[in-house]
């Protein structure tokens, strides 16, 4: 498959989600067609093309364009899943959309600056041939925390979901007996797939696993419902880009706002709460209260006068 077919796919894609539930008649996507003269070259769209690219959506990415009877308009059908931007589809629409914007926008490419994950995305393609396949994936993998260049661990893992958490790619997989584990994809070597299989269980959910985490640290601790009191101004960036997914805003005053949350409070969160610095405060519970003024006591003893 080439690279100008994938393409087309992502701009027939972008130009229905575009238009809405109303949708767009075949006749307008095809005068959009011929005035992209990069994807095009000014030539016109075949209706036969346009159907078989139609299928080709569906198949390779999960997304339905159908077609509205009463009006000969076109729409994405399964919309309502792909408005969820967490979950895979959304989120595959949101990079196809903005892909398909900044090739049309090419002349602005050297002012258009976006995050890179800088390592282990080279594994992707292994990791998600064996997630596809239901295969063991084997590497050596060496935390951060071991200082000998030569000491690295061999694993032999279920692979059973990939997470991206601030700017790394994170692998969830099964060791023998051992519970569920996170891999940093940043951190393995010598990746391979084997041809033993395995069976991915009927009841488990990705995004149910994660739901009480924040970023991809697990404890065995029960999650809290957590009180949050933020000043009004920080809380204007709460709103529109919460911290978690259970986030809700139970109090609103012209001077704070309260949240709550209920996960586990990670050390990933709590780092979290930290960089939010005196715009927050920890109301309840009390162990996490405390454990962020253990914190903050420690960082002006080291940095304080």
């Amino acid at each position: 498959m080439t690279k100008e077919l994938i393409r087309k796919y992502i701009w027939l894609i972008d130009t229905v989600n575009q238009a809405g539930f109303e949708g767009i008649t075949f006749s307008t996507i095809r005068d959009k067609w011929k005035r992209n003269d990069l994807l095009s070259g000014g030539e016109d769209y075949p209706k036969r093309s346009f159907h078989n690219h139609v299928a080709a959506v569906h198949e390779l990415f999960g997304i339905e364009i159908a077609c509205h009877k009463s009006t000969n308009s076109y729409y994405i059908a399964n919309s309502r899943e792909l408005k969820d931007s967490s979950g895979f589809k959304g989120w595959l629409l949101d990079a196809l959309s903005l892909n398909s914007q900044l090739e049309e926008s090419s002349q602005l490419k050297d002012r258009i600056l976006l995050e890179e994950i800088p390592s282990g995305k080279e594994f992707l393609p292994t990791i998600l041939e064996a997630m596809r396949d239901n295969k063991m994936l084997t590497f050596s993998y060496k935390p951060f925390w071991v200082e000998d260049d030569y000491v690295s661990n061999f694993y032999h893992v279920e692979p059973y979901a990939l997470k991206v958490f601030k700017r790394r790619w994170y692998l969830l997989g099964k060791y023998g007996d051992s519970p569920l584990k996170v891999y940093a994809l940043d951190r393995m070597q010598d990746i391979d797939i084997e041809f033993e299989s395995f069976t991915l269980p009927a009841d488990f959910n990705a995004a149910e696993f994660f739901s009480t985490c924040f970023g991809v640290m697990m404890t065995e601790e029960e999650p809290q419902l957590i009180r949050l009191k933020v000043d009004a101004f920080q809380s204007k960036y709460l709103r529109t880009l919460p911290l978690h997914p259970s986030q809700e805003e139970v109090e609103r005053t012209e001077d704070y706002s309260i949240f709550t949350y209920f996960l586990r409070p990670t050390f990933d969160f709590i780092q979290e709460l930290l960089s939010l610095g005196i715009t927050a405060e920890v109301l309840s519970p009390k162990t996490l209260r405390n454990e962020i003024a253990r914190i903050g006591k420690t960082v002006w003893k080291h940095n304080g006068k």
